[in-house]
């Protein structure tokens, strides 16, 4: 009874070892991805910049030559706007071409450190036994950032996660089974207490024995 009490805390101080390092690991995804987010998010304003004073110099035809070039990414906007010697003379276009390739830089850095903690987080993940805990808690496994903005943004809703509801159950679930075994111990001791009191009694000679016997007289030898 003893010993199995012990195994039942032991494996609810390892889950609670477990969620702690998964929680931490998602967070850190969750910072990498709102630092990766903001990044793409500056680079669609500066590129919407660009076409703006693009629209100033540009046929409307080209102008949506641009657009599509800046839906796929950066390197074919600048390539297109190289076509048009107008529009780089514009030193508000060339400032802003200047922060947007600085900013892709940027964006290159933040994306491998993103699928760095991604691949911690999922490797740690899909480790047995910890694959079990996460599991039972829904945390599944991150995707790796590619060039799909749309793919990358949908991911918030897996971020958007409150899973402490599930570990308190278990939690309360374990302290219950805890508390039945320590009841059952202390009944067990209590009667193995009480038992070993009916046999000490039973072989506790009376008290007026000893009395009894020197009372009564030897006899003489004739």
């Amino acid at each position: 009874m003893f010993w199995l009490l012990v195994i039942l805390i032991v494996i609810v101080l390892w889950l609670v070892k477990v969620y702690n390092k998964l929680q931490s690991s998602m967070q850190n995804i969750r910072e990498g991805f709102s630092n990766l987010q903001a990044g793409l998010k500056k680079r669609q304003q500066l590129s919407g910049q660009i076409i703006e004073i693009a629209s100033g110099y540009l046929e409307h035809e080209q102008v949506t030559q641009l657009r599509v070039a800046q839906s796929q990414n950066t390197q074919q906007l600048a390539a297109m706007a190289q076509n048009f010697p107008q529009l780089r003379a514009d030193a508000t276009y060339q400032k802003l071409m200047g922060q947007l390739e600085t900013l892709e830089n940027d964006i290159l850095a933040r994306r491998e450190n993103y699928n760095n903690r991604v691949k911690q987080f999922n490797s740690y993940r899909n480790s047995f036994p910890a694959v079990l805990v996460a599991q039972k808690l829904s945390f599944g496994t991150v995707d790796y950032f590619d060039s799909d903005d749309e793919k990358f943004d949908a991911q918030v809703q897996n971020f958007a996660r409150d899973d402490s509801a599930v570990l308190q159950e278990i939690i309360g679930s374990s302290a219950k089974a805890v508390k039945n075994i320590s009841s059952q111990a202390v009944q067990v001791v209590q009667g193995n207490k009480k038992q070993l009191g009916n046999q000490t009694n039973d072989v506790t000679p009376p008290a007026n024995s000893a009395d009894n016997t020197a009372d009564t007289p030897s006899e003489k030898p004739e």
